[in-house]
């Protein structure tokens, strides 16, 4: 039985048509082709990428996408957009996933200057967010290649002549001893990198933000550049005139270049100079600052003034104004030598006040709860309030008068007053808790080669001492 099965088995193998077997294998060759080269299923759903390019010419269906030089996807097809630019789309596979709406693309040639060409996609950064399928990238984010008769269309007539000129007169420079010198200057070029490499480092910024900025910046200037194209022409051609007249004196440039070497000689130590300067300079500019900001008010104020005294120096004023000064400055002459005696002795009595005086007058005494921030002059002044006098009896010396000053249940004395030959004794409502300045344990001493200009102001914030002696009067009621 098993026998006859075999049998029938290969008897129907053997009915299968030749041209069906040829079939199947071409259409197994084809599917294999076609998904080696990239071909898609009608079941795929690739991601959609658009963007908006300058220019669609370079590119074509099917070519590539990559991203950091890996393949990720494909052109779909390139139609025309607005204006002159084109729309490109894009089929990106998963692994060139995701896509940020910051990214950009550049059209690259795939062979150098001419030939194919891809799209060199950037992802994006992650801060931004992920563009969904369909995304249009804008043309401020692509790029398209300079081609080869670009760069050649820019040389005109002009631009080719002074190129021209250019090389001739670097070759005639180099042939003339500039090669040598060239050469000389080379062991020159490694100490002069250093500091390039320290200003490249330094324009890198201190903050993040930084480079940005100034990139930023830098777009304002070349925008406002770009807004005064005709002055900006001016300014060429005055260049070109100042470059074509300084060819016509070449003569006094060579002469000039020995006299510039010994320049060269001498600028290190002056830009050293220089350098050692800026602290101070620098510490100048620190307290110039507050002086700067007030200057508007002040120059503000003497506008007034510098009018009265144009007016005053006018040949109708100046003039009658001398011939009435005259009498007076030859009087004023013999007593010059007094004046500068005079001026010498009132000098330090006048620093003393303005620095030690009128300061402290002028600070207001921190006590606590108790400040008023009124300065101690107008403290004085309200200590007057309730002051009283009573004359009494008068003798030879003159009338004596008593002061009574305070009121309150609260006897207060400050012990003998050596001119009175008494106590000085007063009330208040409230017990004395302290006085200031504290008083030192014994008297400093009196050093009359001492200048008050020379010390320094009194501290109204001085240690609080003790009370003095008081104690506390109960009246009787009247009968």
């Amino acid at each position: 039985m098993s026998i006859f099965n075999r049998k029938q088995k290969r008897s129907r193998l053997a009915r299968t048509p030749d041209w069906v077997a040829g079939l199947i294998a071409v259409a197994v060759v084809v599917v294999a082709i076609y998904t080696a080269f990239g071909g898609r299923y009608p079941w795929q759903n690739d991601y959609e990428l658009k963007a908006v390019v300058a220019s669609g010419l370079e590119l074509q269906s099917r070519s590539p996408v990559r991203i950091a030089g890996v393949e990720v996807g494909k052109i779909e097809k390139v139609e025309r957009g607005p204006g002159n630019t084109a729309i490109v789309t894009m089929a990106i596979k998963k692994p060139g996933l995701p896509i940020h709406k910051d990214a950009t693309l550049k059209i690259r040639p795939r062979i150098f200057l001419e030939g194919n060409f891809f799209v060199d996609l950037r992802p994006g950064t992650p801060q931004s967010p992920v563009a969904d399928s369909g995304y249009t990238v804008p043309l401020s984010q692509t790029d398209a290649p300079v081609q080869l008769d670009e760069v050649l269309g820019s040389l005109q007539k002009d631009t080719r002549r002074q190129l021209t000129r250019f090389v001739h007169g670097l070759a005639v420079t180099v042939d003339k001893g500039g090669g040598r010198i060239l050469k000389r200057s080379l062991a020159e070029w490694g100490p002069a990198f250093i500091p390039v490499a320290i200003a490249s480092e330094a324009m890198r910024g201190e903050r993040a933000d930084d480079l940005s900025r100034f990139i930023a910046n830098s777009e304002k200037t070349a925008t406002a550049l770009a807004s005064r194209d005709q002055q900006l022409v001016t300014l060429i051609d005055g260049l070109e005139r100042t470059v074509t007249a300084l060819a016509g004196r070449r003569a006094q440039l060579e002469a000039s270049l020995p006299a510039l070497d010994s320049l060269l000689r001498e600028a290190p130590s002056s830009l050293q100079a220089v350098d050692d300067a800026l602290p101070e300079t620098r510490a100048l500019a620190v307290e110039a600052r507050p002086a700067l900001f007030e200057a508007p008010e002040t120059l503000k104020l003497a506008g007034p003034v510098l009018a009265q005294t144009r007016a005053l120096v006018s040949p109708h004023e100046l003039p009658p104004l001398l011939d009435q000064l005259d009498p007076a400055i030859d009087d004023l002459a013999p007593l010059e030598p007094r004046l500068t005696r005079l001026l010498g002795q009132v000098t330090p009595i006048m620093d003393c006040l303005r620095r030690n005086a009128i300061t402290t007058l002028k600070t207001p005494v921190q006590d606590g709860d108790l400040t008023t921030n009124d300065p101690p002059y107008r403290e004085l002044l309200h200590g007057l309030t309730g002051l009283a006098s009573a004359s009494q009896n008068f003798d030879a010396n003159g009338p004596a008068v008593r002061y009574h000053a305070g009121f309150g249940d609260q006897l207060v004395t400050f012990g003998a007053a050596p001119t009175v030959g008494e106590a000085v004794v007063g009330t208040t409502s409230e017990p004395i808790i302290g006085s200031r300045p504290r008083k030192p344990a014994q008297q400093p001493p009196y050093r009359s080669d001492a200048q008050c200009r020379t010390q320094d102001p009194p501290n109204l914030s001085a240690a609080t001492g003790p009370a003095p002696e008081q104690r506390q009067v109960k009246l009787r009621a009247a009968k």
